[in-house]
């Protein structure tokens, strides 16, 4: 897309060879290059192609797929069991334990992306079940992603698993869970997201006991 204004176009010529007014143009000029010309030569890439659009363009398609492209950490319950030393708490009512306020967090520009590719994805996708539904998420993944970074498996159970592979997107798929962005047809849930290269902990060749706990189930959220 070219689009270009050319102020010296309406500059006759009995003041065309004004000094003053000539660099009145050429400021004037300079300004449309970089607001107005720039802005459009670059509005497929920066604005309308989500997979590489800026952070203006984010907020756009913030506006038009009704999706915030940032957190927030709600304040704890009135009666949350916070705790910490003295009086008010102090120290731990400002840390994971516990937080008096909401709280807001940012991603970074291409977390962002991502998040907004899903949302169109899923109000676009099909639905379907099984078959072309499953290879369809797995490849929209793939696009999104990158390769070798994400996948869904049919559990068989009306449920999806996601294998994570990447561990750069540990955090936002917390979050696109927590918002249900990851992909699903339609009457199927997600189980859990999995990091299939934990590290056990525990006792012996088999690791008894913690594997069956928290320590390492692999799972970075779900059941």
């Amino acid at each position: 897309m070219t689009v270009e204004i050319n102020v010296y176009d309406s500059l006759d010529w009995q003041r065309s060879n004004a000094e003053l007014i000539r660099a009145w143009f050429n400021k004037e000029q300079e300004w449309y290059q970089e607001n107005h010309n720039d802005f459009w030569d670059n509005f497929l890439d920066n604005i309308f192609d989500l997979r590489t659009c800026n952070d203006f363009g984010l907020s756009v398609w913030s506006i038009i797929l009704n999706e915030s492209t940032y957190g927030v950490t709600e304040a704890s319950p009135t009666d949350y069991p916070a705790w910490g030393f003295g009086e008010n708490r102090e120290n731990f009512n400002n840390g994971n334990f516990g937080t008096n306020s909401d709280s807001g967090y940012n991603f970074t520009t291409e977390e962002r992306r991502i998040l907004l590719q899903l949302k169109a994805y899923i109000l676009h996708m099909s639905g379907r079940v099984h078959g072309e539904g499953i290879l369809g998420i797995n490849e929209a993944l793939e696009r999104i992603f990158g390769e070798d970074s994400i996948i869904c498996i049919d559990n068989r159970d009306m449920s999806l698993n996601y294998i994570l592979y990447d561990d750069s997107f540990f955090g936002l798929a917390i979050e696109l869970y927590n918002r249900d962005l990851l992909p699903r047809p339609a009457c199927i849930g997600i189980n859990a997201v999995i990091n299939p290269d934990v590290t056990p902990f525990g006792f012996g060749a088999n690791n008894a006991n913690f594997n069956n706990g928290n320590f390492n189930a692999g799972i970075l959220i779900g059941d």
